[in-house]
């Protein structure tokens, strides 16, 4: 999942990286446009000012001169194409409007809406913004007396005022557009990828996490409960595939533990047929090597070597005997733990996670007494091996009315108890509980190999802890102790 979110991150400095790089592109090429397109509005208006009369400019009538009718004609939509071909169509403007001033009978050039006819500087400079270039495709520049004009006057140009303003408007803007269009379409992607990843996080690889633990734990030997169907079916054949595979390492757990069993009937029946008749073959060693069997009670050299030869053979048949059986009677198995902290919160996770479901469904109540979440320093996967050996048992040999979970710890070290309600075992049989392949008389009908808590004790020990179990009236509880 971080490997994801990384790939995302880097995905998103791509996009914003991108993002950057667009936007400086469209300024430079919008700035270059603009500059283009007021070297050719400024061309214009000055065509405009020198088609003024520069005699009637001098008039009472108005100071600064007379526009003519039909001047915008004259200077520009005549004349557009071979604006077009000098500057280029996206450098020249569409439409040239002029506006005049109110204080004077001025004809205004076609074309222009007659209610914008002789406004006042003030409402002109509201409706086309700062002279220069303006947002939206036009560009606004003032109509003013030419300089010869204004030197002829004798007027300074701060006492110059302009008669007018030209008003150029472009049809398009392009680049501004494209602006939007990158700027819209890179956010978008990179919000779809956000909302993507996070939708791959929380339904594919957080429940593929949960379920990847899964192997792990069968090749621990700790047997789960079957993997749940996923409702988006998308590890159908991953969560069926694991199933089966612990089925069938349940199925050899359950024929290695019958074998087991045969092999102790087998190894034990074969040691007491071998041992009788050793120690016959001892006894007569003996007696030949004494002259027991001799006519005159002599004891005979030769007869009395022999025999001594015998009963050594016979000594070294019983040491092999007893081996036999001290190994025929353990079951298979193998453990090495790691050592390692953790905190005990984690053992109750477990347990919960484990057990929640499978205990509501055969309606066990089950509680969890803890206090604290100290640290234990011991081999986790070990203690985990173990619960589930407990929890198992109580749940077969419980009478269903409730189990318990309890955890506590004093200067000794960390106490775990496993307590379930029912009968519990008679105080002639709880000294064999432990042992190899053995099994309580309140075992009838129930599936098992006597294996489980032998191999329980056998990883408590290696901890340096132990396994006890207590009675009490219908009460049994299984304490697991692991020193600090």
């Amino acid at each position: 999942m971080r490997k994801l979110w990384k790939n995302f991150i880097i995905l998103f400095l791509i996009l914003a990286a991108m993002l950057i790089t667009s936007n400086v592109i469209v300024k430079r090429l919008t700035e270059r446009h603009k500059s283009e397109r007021m070297v050719v509005t400024n061309r214009i208006t000055d065509e405009i000012y020198n088609k003024i009369d520069l005699q009637t400019a001098k008039s009472d009538l108005y100071p600064y001169g007379i526009v003519p009718s039909g001047l915008a004609n004259e200077v520009f939509y005549n004349r557009k194409a071979e604006w077009e071909s000098l500057y280029g169509e996206d450098a020249c403007p569409d439409d040239v409007i002029i506006h005049i001033f109110d204080g004077g009978n001025f004809e205004v050039s076609e074309p222009v809406d007659t209610s914008e006819n002789n406004i006042s500087e003030n409402d002109a400079e509201s409706l086309s913004g700062e002279k220069g270039y303006v947002d939206g495709g036009v560009i606004v520049a003032d109509l003013t007396v030419p300089d010869s004009v204004r030197d002829d006057l004798g007027k300074k140009a701060d006492d110059i005022k302009p008669i007018g303003i030209v008003e150029y408007r472009f049809a398009d803007n392009s680049y501004k557009f494209i602006s939007v269009i990158l700027n819209v379409t890179i956010v978008f992607a990179a919000v779809l990828m956000f909302i993507y990843t996070l939708w791959i996080s929380i339904k594919v690889l957080a429940p593929f996490n949960k379920l990847s633990e899964y192997p792990e734990r069968l090749s621990k030997g700790e047997m789960t409960e079957k993997l749940p169907e996923n409702r988006n079916k998308y590890f159908g054949r991953y969560i069926w595939g694991m199933n089966m595979l612990s089925d069938k390492l349940e199925y050899d757990r359950q024929t290695i533990g019958k074998l087991s069993v045969e092999r102790q009937k087998f190894v034990t029946t074969m040691v007491h047929g071998i041992k009788t008749p050793t120690a016959s073959i001892k006894l007569l060693a003996e007696a030949i090597a004494t002259g027991l069997y001799d006519p005159e009670g002599k004891v005979n050299a030769k007869d009395a070597e022999l025999a001594g030869k015998i009963k050594k053979n016979a000594d070294e048949i019983e040491i092999l005997v007893e081996s036999v059986m001290e190994e025929g009677t353990k079951a298979v198995f193998e453990y090495d733990p790691t050592i390692e902290p953790f905190y005990r919160n984690e053992v109750i996770d477990f347990i919960e996670q484990e057990y929640t479901n499978k205990l509501k469904l055969n309606r066990i109540p089950f509680t969890i007494e803890s206090e604290g979440n100290p640290l234990i320093k011991s081999d986790k996967d070990g203690i985990f091996r173990i619960l589930r050996q407990l929890m198992d048992n109580a749940i077969k040999y419980g009478d269903g009315e409730g189990i318990t979970l309890s955890l506590s710890k004093n200067e000794e070290g960390h106490f775990i108890s496993v307590i379930n309600s029912g009968s519990p075992l008679p105080d002639s049989e709880t000294v064999y509980v432990f042992n190899s392949l053995w099994r309580g008389s309140n075992s009838g009908g129930i599936p098992g190999s006597g294996i489980g808590l032998y191999e329980s004790r056998l990883i408590a020990r290696k901890l340096g802890g132990d396994i006890r179990m207590k009675t009490g009236e219908n009460r049994t509880e299984l304490v697991l102790f692991l020193p600090e």
